[in-house]
């Protein structure tokens, strides 16, 4: 069950590119930056033995226990791929590329549970990479254009693979570099 609650907290990544719309890109930043700051604060108490209500309890019921005894990085390098992708590329890229981000490795990692057998890496699975991939295509292909949906959804799914140093970190930076020079240099 957590891992599909972990995964449900990333699918609400999916709603930056719209609050971003709707408010500010520079409000969206401020939010998720305060955010972050304040979740790298319970962390830090956490591992002090004190505890942030409503913080610390959600952190600790979001994680898997072997993640537990020590500082908890997966949620804020999640924050601080979303922000440097919100930084680092134009709206249409930074919102594909935060999609890509959410979607891709929610599927992936659901898909690869259920019905993943054939493992590539690790626990990833031929399955899990391959919905991961579907998804975050067809969820891009709807913000840019199907090459470069494609280009920043594949390139994210190798960081997915990989995981170094974290996939929540590097599939939005990789997704949306790749869809930015691809930009750059015409392809679509």
């Amino acid at each position: 069950m957590t891992e599909y609650a972990r995964k449900a907290v990333h699918l609400l990544a999916l709603l930056v590119p719209l609050v971003s719309e709707l408010t500010s890109k520079a409000l969206v930043l401020a939010a998720l930056s305060i955010i972050t700051i304040v979740y790298v604060v319970e962390e830090v108490l956490r591992l002090k033995g004190h505890h942030l209500p409503i913080v610390t309890p959600f952190t600790l019921k979001m994680s898997r226990p072997e993640e537990r005894t020590g500082f908890i990085i997966r949620p804020a390098y999640f924050a601080i791929g979303i922000i440097l992708a919100l930084v680092l590329y134009p709206g249409a890229i930074a919102y594909a590329s935060i999609c890509i981000g959410a979607v891709g490795d929610s599927a992936a990692a659901i898909v690869g549970e259920r019905f993943g057998h054939r493992r590539i890496v690790r626990r990833k699975t031929v399955a899990g990479f391959a919905a991961g991939l579907a998804a975050a295509f067809l969820l891009a292909s709807f913000i840019v254009t199907p090459l470069i949906a494609l280009l920043g959804a594949v390139g994210a799914m190798i960081m997915e693979l990989l995981d170094v140093p974290d996939d929540n970190l590097t599939m939005p930076i990789v997704g949306g570099a790749l869809m930015t020079l691809a930009t750059l240099i015409h392809l679509a």
